[in-house]
């Protein structure tokens, strides 16, 4: 017995002599470890911050317009006066300039000399068949003029109706050419002064309108001008028959029928006399007048219904009209806005407009060049950073040495500011342009509480703390905006992480951003109230804040299962998706080793108690404690709270292979 105790002392004492050599090295590896040592302590965590200000200083501020833009809002907050006199170019004035140049240029119109000149080939075949048809004998007029309607619809692309290419043969025959020389001069009158369907004020063109009624008095007057009756002849010779217009005049044919009988009279007034259709709708008979202004009207509607088939509107040649509005808008001066010193450049109450807008950017401009804003903002940046760093060594001073959180926490921020400094780059893109209204949002478009909801989920409050505190600081520097804007952006991100703490539902978070979304609702409704700005802009503040705040808890909900996989870290919500009972291990663990599954519970139920007790995490503590014992389902019935009455299989085997087995496992 006293044999075996003393060997048990010097395995001891091997071991004991084991770490004390790997606790005490010799001195030439204690100056290599004091080195190293030294490096891991201040050199590796001094460039890391370096890097890390760099990073913020690039991506907030390196290249940024004047932020005072940002700050404005729809309504100006004070009254600010130019303390410079200064001048420059207005783009605003310019385009409204160049929009007004656009709106008053006289539109250019191209005419359809392909259309003019096809329809004139038309009359030109009209004429020339109609000649023919005219003399040919009545059994093949009717076909004539079918093959004619026909010839002239596939050749020329003019459709005539039947009664219309009547009136044609009636006007060949009462006048001879007379519509065909009219009809053609009219229209190239009309064509060369130009006819567009609705002219403006300025332009010398005819309406359609008034091209349709020129067309029909002109057509009336060659129509009153047709002869009904030939005196050069001994004998008058009607120009009409009345057999021919009896079926569709029946009382123009009688009254035609009465005028031939008293042309054979010798005391008859018409004797010896040509007779026009014109003068025969004033004849003292009303009865007469009727009939003959019957067929009058019907030949001008036809006459005018067939040249309104060749009156081509002009139509707006949008290439030349461009080109005209552009040597227009070349030949004018650049409009240059002059501001003597003292000027007011903002009223306080009014809402800013876009000249108001451009005025005060370009005063911002002048005013930076006086000034070094990069270095002023590298000054902050240094100063929050080692504001930061005596943070993290009075309260977390065994931060550094967690490389996964500390690495998540710097992402979390570039990535913040990253997300920020894209929105603002975007105020000054045509997206937000120089509506004043998106502008002023601006501010409440920033996902401010991004980094510290991530941070509170998968580090912890503390460290949640400093970096909304960071991430605010880093916000109104690159806005250069009030203390108000930053105690609300504060207020903000610091709800957001604190709804965020004990998220075991993933849903949880959305919950958190809109906690987020309204603690900073109410703060802008409270800062617009006491600036004066209105309820209508502060309204839009409160809506934009909440909407910002909700996407991004959205945002944090698809960023965290990423984290999570880069960094191999596990949050309370991966934790306790472990500990459902589904859990496919659980369930195995159910089957195969149902002691091992009871122990396990019942250690997670104490753990899980304990922790509570003591202040740890508990759901972490129950989750280790559900998969503890998750090994012994390789070789369950070698434990003693699996074997049932199946008895011991140690028993069976020798020590040697027992104890094999079980480190095997």
């Amino acid at each position: 017995m006293a044999q075996e105790e003393s060997r048990t002392l010097k395995k001891l004492g091997r071991k004991g002599l084991r770490r004390r050599g790997e606790e005490e090295p010799s001195d030439e590896s204690s100056k290599l470890v004091g080195f190293s040592g030294y490096w891991e302590k201040w050199g590796r965590h001094l460039l890391q911050t370096v890097v890390f200000g760099v990073a913020i200083v690039f991506i907030c501020f390196v290249g940024q317009e004047p932020p005072g833009l940002r700050a404005l809002g729809e309504v100006a907050p004070e009254n600010i006066y130019s303390d410079r006199a200064f001048s420059y170019v207005s783009d605003v004035r310019q385009a409204e300039a160049e929009e007004w140049i656009r709106s008053s240029t006289p539109r250019e119109f191209a005419r359809n000399f392909a259309g003019e000149e096809n329809f004139s080939r038309a009359l030109i075949r009209l004429r020339e068949a109609c000649s023919t048809i005219v003399g040919m004998e009545a059994e093949g007029v009717e076909m004539a003029q079918q093959s004619l309607l026909d010839e002239i619809s596939v050749k020329y692309q003019l459709s005539l109706l039947p009664r219309e290419l009547r009136a044609i043969l009636f006007s060949f025959r009462l006048s001879k050419a007379t519509f065909f020389e009219e009809g053609a001069r009219l229209l190239a009158q009309l064509h060369l002064t130009g006819v567009v369907k609705f002219p403006s004020n300025d332009q010398k063109f005819l309406s359609e309108a008034n091209a349709t009624s020129k067309i029909e008095r002109k057509m009336l007057e060659m129509t009153n001008r047709f002869i009904l009756v030939d005196p050069e002849k001994d004998t008058p010779r009607f120009l009409l028959s009345p057999e021919e217009l009896g079926a569709d005049y029946p009382r123009f044919a009688e009254r035609l029928f009465s005028l031939r009988e008293s042309q054979t009279e010798a005391n008859s007034s018409w004797a010896g006399q040509s007779i026009s259709l014109g003068e025969l709708t004033l004849m003292g008979d009303e009865n007469a007048s009727l009939a003959a202004l019957e067929f009058r009207n019907d030949l001008v509607s036809e006459y005018s219904s067939i040249l309104r088939k060749g009156l081509f509107l002009r139509s707006i040649d949008r290439e030349a009209t461009q080109a005209a509005q552009d040597q227009a808008i070349s030949m004018m001066d650049p409009i240059v806005v002059s501001v003597l010193e003292g000027d007011l450049i903002l009223r306080k109450g009014l809402k800013v407009t876009a000249i108001d807008l451009e005025k005060y950017e370009n005063y911002l401009d002048f005013a930076l060049e006086d000034s070094q804003l990069l270095p002023k903002r590298i000054f902050v940046t240094i100063v929050t950073l080692l504001f930061g760093i005596v943070y993290v060594r009075l309260v977390l001073p065994k931060f550094w040495s967690d490389k996964a959180r500390s690495a998540i926490v710097a992402l979390s921020i570039l990535i913040n500011l990253g997300i920020s400094r894209f929105v603002l780059e975007l105020g000054e893109t045509e997206l937000f342009g120089s509506n004043p209204l998106l502008v002023g949002l601006l501010p409440y478009l920033l996902p401010i509480a991004f980094a510290p909801m991530i941070v509170m989920i998968t580090v912890g409050p503390r460290m949640a703390t400093l970096t909304a505190i960071n991430t605010c600081v880093f916000h109104a520097t690159m806005q250069n905006v009030g203390i108000e804007m930053l105690v609300g952006s504060l207020c903000s991100a610091l709800v957001g992480a604190f709804f965020c703490r004990d998220v075991r539902l993933r849903g949880s978070v959305l919950r958190a951003g809109a906690m987020a979304g309204l603690t900073g609702g109410v703060v802008a409704l409270g800062i617009g109230f006491a600036s004066g700005s209105g309820w209508m802009v502060a309204g839009n503040h409160a809506i934009a804040s909440f909407i910002v705040c909700v996407f991004t808890g959205a945002l944090v909900l698809g960023a965290m299962p990423l984290i999570e996989n880069v960094f191999k870290v596990a949050t309370d919500a991966t934790l306790f998706e472990l500990t459902d009972f589904n859990h496919p291990l659980l369930r195995q663990m159910q089957v195969d080793a149902p002691g091992t599954y009871h122990h396990s519970l019942m250690v997670a139920n104490l753990s899980e108690n304990a922790a509570l007790t003591v202040g740890a995490n508990p759901i972490l503590c129950r989750a280790c404690a559900l998969f503890h014992d998750i090994g012994k389902m390789a070789q369950p019935h070698y434990f003693t709270e699996n074997q049932g009455d199946l008895g011991n299989p140690h028993n069976r085997q020798n020590p040697a292979m027992s104890a094999l087995i079980i480190r095997a496992m």
